[in-house]
């Protein structure tokens, strides 16, 4: 019977034993190409791979997601529309000299964006008997990418300026 939750942890572990050190590229395409049934994920914390049932995985995808608290359900994708206020919004900045051609079209993003992805770190670091079934599913860091979508540009644009902003001032705890 296989194991149904298989961590691999990279490089050495703070009990200074020797682990397999296989990179989680090695290992997703060692494993994936031959069974559609797992997962492979690097862990939420330390340098850790983790391969998990398909069915698992997505069972915690989709109790994190039923939760009406932080998700709500779309009828149809938002970045359609999303796209053509950003648009207006960057044209309106550039007739008014806030910003250049040059910032606007790299503002603009991709022509056509693409949808954000949601997926899940296993956090294999808490206690497995807490786990959302325990010492079998993991909860997962919910990552919600946003890489190539309508906004990815104006954020990494204002992370930039923000960063060498708060670089500028010295703050003393």
């Amino acid at each position: 019977m296989e194991p149904e939750l298989l961590i691999f942890s990279l490089g050495i572990n703070n009990r200074a034993q020797r682990c397999i050190e296989l990179t989680i590229k090695e290992i997703h395409r060692t494993y994936r190409m031959k069974n559609k049934k797992i997962v492979v994920k690097p862990a939420d914390k330390g340098n850790a791979v983790v391969i998990m049932s398909r069915n698992d995985y997505i069972w915690e995808g989709m109790r994190q997601l039923e939760n009406t608290e932080h998700y709500r359900p779309l009828v149809e994708p938002i970045y359609p529309h999303t796209q053509i206020e950003v648009k207006e919004i960057l044209e309106e900045m550039y007739e008014n000299k806030i910003i250049n051609s040059k910032q606007k079209e790299y503002l603009l993003g991709p022509g056509v964006p693409r949808a954000r992805r949601f997926y899940l770190l296993p956090k294999i670091h808490k206690n497995s008997k807490g786990w959302s079934i325990p010492d079998k599913i993991p909860p997962g860091r919910p990552i919600v990418s946003d890489c190539n979508s309508e906004t990815y540009n104006i954020a990494e644009f204002i992370e930039y300026h923000l960063n060498s902003i708060s670089q500028k001032h010295n703050t003393n705890y």
